[in-house]
């Protein structure tokens, strides 16, 4: 505990290039996303394809919102809409430290075991499974599961590359997501990270032009 503790990524600001593949039963998707993020305040994203940009994205603490540019229409939803949608199992600051790299801790009742090579931490509460591998050689998170019972909907993260930031902090720049739960099937969700800046404010534009068609 003590290990994951102390390299969780701390930072007040981020922004991140990268490279995204999507897919869940429909099909999938591959494209380039700029990704800053406001500790504790704001995430904010944008999305691109052949050097477009196709979309834009603001997810704050209680809501969220989209602009897709390609139809020309905006999303205005609440966070819980965002959970339930896209069966995500935490909230805003648990997805902050899912980008971030950290783990996402929901209470103080830690069990500790080996599993293979690696360390593996476990957390229960009437709601939510944790569980957090360490590698262990360098002690650093290797995966993180959580399973939001009561809703049928859970989200594991691997991570793996991991690298020196600037002030010798370690960022993985390699995540592999998957998210399952309810009738919304399975999806997948890789990032591939190529820049990552910290501790350096930057502009979270995100202006909803008047042309704009909202989608309920």
């Amino acid at each position: 505990m003590k290990h994951l503790l102390e390299n969780q990524v701390k930072a007040d600001w981020l922004e991140a290039k990268a490279k995204v593949s999507y897919s869940d039963e429909y099909g999938g998707e591959s494209f380039s996303a700029t990704i800053r993020i406001k500790r504790d305040s704001a995430i904010w994203m944008v999305f691109k394809k052949f050097s477009l940009e196709g979309a834009r994205a603001l997810v704050r603490p209680d809501s969220f919102f989209v602009l897709d540019r390609l139809n020309r229409e905006y999303t205005a939803k609440p966070f819980s809409y965002l959970q339930k949608e896209y069966n995500l199992p935490v909230n805003f600051q648990g997805l902050q430290a899912i980008l971030l790299g950290n783990p996402v801790f929901f209470s103080s009742q830690t069990e500790a075991a080996v599993d293979s090579s690696r360390y593996l931490l476990s957390q229960k509460t009437d709601k939510l499974t944790a569980k957090y591998w360490l590698d262990g050689t360098k002690m650093l998170l290797s995966e993180f599961f959580v399973d939001d019972f009561r809703n049928n909907r859970s989200i594991s993260v691997v991570s793996s590359d991991y690298r020196p930031l600037e002030d010798k902090q370690k960022f993985s720049y390699f995540r592999s997501f998957n998210l399952k739960g309810g009738g919304l099937g399975n999806t997948h969700v890789g990032v591939e990270f190529s820049k990552v800046e910290i501790n350096v404010p930057q502009k979270m534009d995100f202006e909803i032009p008047d042309r704009y068609e909202r989608v309920d």
